[in-house]
């Protein structure tokens, strides 16, 4: 399907309006929604409001008040009841600042507070290895504990390279 706006690229987002009962689909490349203002909206408060319902659903509606901590950035000024409300900190020193009561709220929604995921480009990349290396070590335990031992071996051989390109780098560095 190509896109509604363009014409020249495939689209990859579908836009829903419901506009007065009315119904109208949108097919957009990625370019042509990243260009039109139309589409453009603030969506700052939404995290906040979706965090506050998410809290209530899960409490079964009888969400407990709990004391919102009297803590206030130590740089920009922005308190910790703010970013409850917007679901947004004002710069980096917040989440310093704002440690304990964010790992509290992270760890309760996620449940646990390490990262799981694709690293930002600026991370260090031996530090992406030796995270990569943990998570190849855990497929492997739970591949060994399902008694899959192909998966296991090729596992190990990733895991001994992998050991090997760290290995490599730190005596280059050193």
């Amino acid at each position: 399907m190509m896109c509604d706006e363009c014409g020249i690229r495939p689209a990859n987002i579908r836009i829903t309006t419901i506009v007065n009962g009315e119904k109208k689909d949108r097919n957009l490349c990625s370019e042509c929604l990243a260009n039109s203002q139309r589409y453009k909206h603030d969506f700052s408060t939404l995290a906040g409001h979706l965090n506050g319902l998410l809290d209530a659903l899960k409490s079964g509606g009888s969400k407990k008040e709990e004391p919102i901590p009297d803590i206030t950035c130590s740089r920009c000024g922005t308190t910790y009841e703010k970013y409850r409300k917007s679901g947004m900190v004002g710069c980096a020193q917040c989440y310093s600042d704002f440690r304990e009561p964010l790992q509290t709220a992270i760890s309760r929604i996620h449940g646990h507070t390490q990262h799981v995921g694709r690293m930002p480009g600026g991370i260090d990349k031996k530090l992406s290895m030796k995270l990569k290396l943990d998570k190849l070590r855990q497929e492997l335990a739970n591949a060994i504990s399902a008694e899959e031992y192909e998966n296991a071996a090729a596992l190990r051989d990733q895991i001994r390279a992998l050991s090997a390109q760290i290995s490599t780098e730190v005596a280059e560095n050193d």
